[in-house]
């Protein structure tokens, strides 16, 4: 497998290898545990670190086997961030301000109250 044809895809607490030619599923891993369904992906050479539900996945590229867990014991749920040395990072700035706006979107409707008229 190559790959630079190789999408990764991480949401609903799975990560999911897709062929960019295709479209076709080659592997999905669903990472058990937590709260919440926000994956965040980062690759380095044949490692993809996943983080959802508060804890830390490391999976082997080709076959989506999970290497490791660290459970992160007193870090909690919520979203978040990966980086490497040398400056690669996941969320990129544009996905995390999408996501947050997504959350206000969602906050301000379920604040919406209809009103009823008489």
């Amino acid at each position: 497998m190559n790959p630079s044809d190789i999408l990764l895809l991480g949401m609903k607490k799975r990560v999911t290898a897709v062929d960019k030619a295709t479209g076709r599923i080659v592997w999905e891993t669903k990472l058990k545990g937590g709260q919440g369904e926000f994956v965040t992906l980062l690759c380095e050479g044949a490692r993809i670190f996943a983080a959802a539900g508060g804890h830390l996945r490391c999976l082997d590229f080709r076959t989506g086997n999970i290497l490791w867990t660290n459970d992160l014991p007193g870090y909690g749920f919520g979203l978040a961030s990966l980086c490497l040395p040398g400056g690669q990072t996941a969320p990129t700035a544009a996905a995390l301000a999408a996501h947050l706006a997504e959350q206000q979107s969602a906050s301000a409707a379920s604040a919406t109250v209809p009103v009823s008229t008489m």
